[in-house]
């Protein structure tokens, strides 16, 4: 008798794990193009990013804003090797001038535990 519920169990256990790691988003509104990404929403948990491709010695400049009404905001750009290259504070506006120290993808990654605000970031290169 005990037998029959084990398969449903395990499946309600993996279930439930599978759904725990997922990312929440609600009410979430975004946009990307070329050089640009931005979103806002009433519930964001896990992370969104943006990839770049730069060459030893450009600069990239980034214009970035956020807002953060409640809950953690994180946005961050790692080089190729997965390395912090800077870490953006959020809650504020600003601009930064980066130069890149190696050719390769450079990610933007943004990550919300439980936020509701917004976030934008423009970026060029030279």
């Amino acid at each position: 008798m005990k037998k029959k519920w084990i398969v449903p169990g395990m499946l309600v256990l993996v279930l439930a794990m599978l759904l725990t790691a997922c990312d929440k988003k609600m009410m979430f509104i975004a946009s990307e193009s070329g050089s640009k990404i931005k979103a806002s929403y009433k519930l964001f948990s896990g992370t969104d990013d943006k990839k770049v491709k730069l060459k030893s010695g450009e600069t990239l400049t980034v214009d970035y804003k956020s807002k953060v009404e409640r809950g953690e905001l994180t946005i961050a750009l790692y080089d190729p090797d997965g390395e912090l290259v800077k870490d953006f504070n959020t809650g504020e506006t600003g601009s930064e001038e980066i130069t890149a120290g190696k050719d390769g993808t450079y990610k933007f990654i943004i990550t919300g535990e439980g936020a509701k605000g917004s976030y934008e970031i423009k970026f060029s290169t030279e």
